[in-house]
């Protein structure tokens, strides 16, 4: 009996795993029924020594997102309900501001973006 619940609870690790490896995978859900999801997680890394505010811009028009301290990371979950365009202003509070490349976003997606310690360098950011 032990030798049996012993497998169960490596059954059980693995799926918990399964499920917080943040794939966009619409797996089966309970009894096997898909589970769709419908957010975007966009998990942010600001590395620069300013704070930075955040706006999303998809096709209802521009929202804020939120704020992000000086070398702090945080994660922010938006409802997301079918594929479609969506690219990120950054607004540095004390200085520029960029928008990164556009890029259709599916819901159960995961987004990371990491402002570099230079603003200038962050990666896949523009000045418009």
């Amino acid at each position: 009996m032990g030798r049996t619940m012993g497998r169960v609870a490596t059954l059980l690790l693995l799926a918990a795993l399964g499920c917080a490896s943040g794939s966009a995978s619409r797996a089966g859900g309970l009894f096997g029924a898909p589970s769709q999801s419908t957010t975007v997680r966009i998990v942010v890394q600001n590395r620069n020594f300013q704070d930075a505010r955040l706006f999303t811009h998809r096709l209802g028009g521009r929202a804020i997102l939120g704020m992000v301290g000086a070398k702090v990371d945080r994660e922010f979950v938006l409802d997301w309900d079918i594929p479609e365009p969506l690219y990120i202003e950054i607004d540095m509070l004390t200085g520029p501001r960029c928008f990164t490349d556009e890029l259709i976003v599916d819901p159960g997606d995961v987004l990371e973006l990491q402002i570099a310690p230079e603003f200038s360098r962050t990666m896949g950011c523009r000045p418009r």
